[in-house]
């Protein structure tokens, strides 16, 4: 596990909420979507700001510790898998996969990585099987707020390959 900036920028896959349009770091419990726990436990009255459509995103640390992101010793950074699965799970409607493409302080794990500064490049066109009443339109809004296209899981792993490094897991 290293910490140093990358020469090229890596592409990866990870997954965000889809909520009005935007596309939100957090996490999925029981079904539901959690937008960015963390900066609730340090700041709540913060508003949950999706990543932004007109620029690349820039990692913070909401543990407080004096570091920048990422670091070595923490979960902090834009992370995201090396891989798409076959079928990347999703675990509540507002779920949509992605490609971004990452660059800066990169710390590499066996399934991934973590960056200090990332981009999405595009979605998987998958909705979630009880997406009923949105009927994918959800995904469709995300993509036409960040201008990323929607792709099959082979066309975008593809598409993300022209735009930086692939790696393999460890």
């Amino acid at each position: 596990m290293s910490a140093e900036p990358v020469a090229q920028p890596l592409v990866g896959f990870r997954r965000w909420g889809a909520k009005r349009g935007g596309l939100y770091s957090g996490i999925f419990v029981a079904g539901r979507f959690v937008p960015n726990p963390a900066l609730g436990m340090v700041a709540p009255r913060a508003g949950q700001l999706p990543w932004p459509p007109d620029h690349d995103r820039f990692a913070k640390c909401f543990a407080l510790r004096g570091h920048d992101a990422p670091y070595r010793d923490c979960n902090c950074g834009w992370a995201a898998y090396y891989t798409l699965h076959e079928e990347p799970e999703l675990p509540a409607i507002e779920c949509v996969w992605g490609a971004v493409v990452a660059w800066g302080t990169i710390i590499e794990h066996e399934s991934g990585f973590r960056a200090e500064y990332a981009r999405p490049l595009a979605l998987l066109d998958r909705k979630h099987p009880e997406d009923i009443r949105e009927r994918g339109l959800r995904l469709r809004n995300a993509a036409d707020t960040y201008s990323i296209p929607l792709l099959g899981r082979d066309e975008l792993i593809a598409y993300a390959a022209w735009h930086g490094e692939v790696r393999s897991p460890t």
